[in-house]
This record gives structure tokens, sequence and C-alpha cells, in this order.
């Protein structure tokens, strides 16, 4: 690596959005940025083949420069992370060691399907991946840029087909979940002819009976968190909830005279907002119930906002949740390309 660094090298990250590809693309030589292009390529159909005007892309650049990294971020399901390094702890989380494929962080660990990396394999078999990145791997190098909290505190990098929640406490991760988000989902969730009889729960009260139930309960653990510096993905249950925002006063959430006026990209932007905050419901459940991991209470949340995160989704999180709230805005395909470079040159 070190005659390396004096040649021309391209990074290539690649971003896999609801409806395209994002690849950015950046050439660096002498550890110096010489140039930085995007392109973006149509998704026609998901299925173990790659575009193929996408794959003829990447191996033209293959063949123009001579050390060109591919770099992905895993956004499949069957990813996860886990407290722990031992074999110890992959059994206590129910995660079977010979049907994962994982990498180990100091405190942690990250993992994969080995079902999902064949189908990786399989799409980029022309072209090869040189580089996996977990999201779990990238919100903990966010968060490693930040002074690192000395209270467990809750995670988000929000991304337009995920979200992946976290707690950690230092850099020791306690909780982790990733879930997928599709339009299909948005939209299903948004019921424009019944709004008003979407659940209304107790915020407040919800969080509080979880602190009582931990301080009867002797404090409940939470170490099933999902994280690889290549994958991660959790699944959970999602409940029902509204923001306070968007119905006020026991009154409908929208009028006839209003809904005129609202764009389905409006909609999805709420349909959307609404599927985020049942997998944070869901998530502080598992974290607070679930005996498996540390429930210490959480009063902070740091978000790392990559696609669009409305105000009152914010103010959900601070007023219902009752969190003290950060938001960074990012652009992902930078994170990671960037997250590429630093590895390749032996910074991390």
């Amino acid at each position: 690596m070190k005659l390396q660094k004096y040649f021309t090298n391209l990074f290539i990250s690649i971003i896999e959005e609801e409806d395209s590809y994002k690849l950015l693309c950046k050439v660096v030589k002498k550890g110096k940025l010489q140039d930085k292009f995007i392109k973006n390529f149509e998704i026609k159909s998901k299925d173990e083949k790659l575009d193929k005007e996408m794959e003829e892309y990447l191996i033209s650049m293959q063949e123009k420069y001579s050390y060109t990294y591919i770099i992905l971020l895993l956004n499949s399901m069957g990813q996860g992370a886990i407290r722990g390094v031992g074999k110890e702890d992959f059994e206590k989380a129910s995660v079977e060691l010979k049907s994962v494929r994982t990498v180990k962080f100091k405190t942690w660990s990250a993992y994969i399907s080995f079902i999902d990396l064949n189908w990786i394999q399989k799409i980029y078999a022309k072209v090869g991946i040189d580089l996996l990145y977990s999201p779990f791997a990238v919100l903990y190098n966010l968060l490693l840029g930040y002074k690192l909290k000395t209270q467990p505190t809750l995670y988000i990098l929000n991304q337009e087909e995920s979200v992946t929640i976290s707690v950690f406490k230092g850099d020791t991760l306690y909780f982790g979940a990733f879930y997928k988000i599709s339009k299909d989902d948005v939209l299903g969730s948004v019921d424009i002819d019944d709004w008003e009889n979407e659940e209304e729960e107790s915020r407040v009260e919800g969080l509080a009976s979880l602190d009582d139930e931990k301080n009867e309960e002797d404090e409940e653990e939470l170490s099933n968190l999902e994280d690889l510096s290549e994958l991660d993905s959790f699944d959970m249950d999602t409940q029902d909830e509204e923001f306070s925002d968007i119905k006020e006063n026991g009154d409908d959430i929208l009028s006839d005279s209003q809904m005129e006026d609202v764009s389905i990209e409006d909609i999805e932007l709420y349909g959307r907002d609404l599927e985020i905050y049942k997998f944070l419901n869901k998530a502080l459940k598992e974290y607070y119930k679930n005996d498996l991991y540390e429930s210490d209470f959480i009063e902070q949340a740091v978000i790392f906002d990559a696609y669009d995160m409305s105000q009152e989704m914010m103010d959900s999180i601070e007023n219902d949740l009752l969190l003290d709230l950060q938001m960074h805005k990012i652009d992902i395909s930078e994170v990671v390309c960037d997250l590429g470079i630093r590895e390749v040159y032996g910074e991390l």
C-alpha cells in the first residue's frame, strides 16, 4: 500500500435507493482528491443479476484505473450485531455461527448470513465487491467522530430505504435494530380514509411504565444489537402511534379540504415518519423489556439523517419519547466512500 498511494486510485461507493443505484466515484492520488463524480442507474429488476448498463460502467472504470475499489453499503435483512465477541455471546443471542460470517470489534460483533452474502456475490459476480459495510459499522464510525456519550444514547441512521437504530454507551454497543422501508409499506401505513382510527398510545406513560418495570425487574438487559463493519439487520414488530403535531385537540388529522392540497410526496413523508416512529417505539420496548439487554435509561438521541426526516418527526422524538435530540445531516455516499478510502489507506 505504501507504493500504491503514489498511483491513481478510484473508489466507488454504491448506495441502493428505492428506484436506483447511486454511485459516488472519487479519484485519489497521494492521499489527495483529484476528481469526484456521480452516476445513477435505474433499478429495472431486483434479481440475481446486476443491471447490464451499470455492470458495463463498473467494468470500464476498473479497466481505466489500475486500482479500483468498489464499496457497497449492505441493506439486506440477514445481517445484525450483538454485544460480545465470543461463541457464548452468539449462543445467547440465538445466532448460529455456522450460518453467518462475523466481524469483531472491541466489545461487540457484526455478522451477515451466508445466504445474503452469497446473494450479493452472485449479483456482483463480474465486477466483485472490495469492501462491504454494515449500516451499523457506518453508524459506529459516525458516532466516533463526536465526543462519546457517557450515558446510554439512542443513535439513528435514517436512509431512504432503511432506518438503523442502536444504543451505545461510549463505544460499547448495548442494542441494535435494522428496519427496511419501502413505498408499499409507507403507503400501506397511511389509510387516508381512516386516519382518525390510528391507535394512539400514551407515550409518556408508556415510557414511564417501561422504566418502572425496569426498576421492578432488576433493570433488564439489551444486547442484541446488530452491527458489522459490513452488515446488519434486526427485525422487530411495529406499533401504531401518531405524532402530536399532526393531530391536535382530538380533531381529524386532515380535513377533506386540506386533503386536496396534500401531494403524494406529503403523504409518503407522513407515512414514512409514521413507520419510523413505530420502529422506534418497538425498539425501545425491546430494549427496556427484554432481559437480554442492559436497559439503562436513555435520555439522549442522535440522528444521522441521510434522507429526509421531518420536523414533526423530530418533535415527536423529543416531546413524546422524552429524549434530548441532536441532528446531523449527512451524505451517506460520501460517508461510505470516505470510510473505504480510510480503510484502504490504513487510517481505520
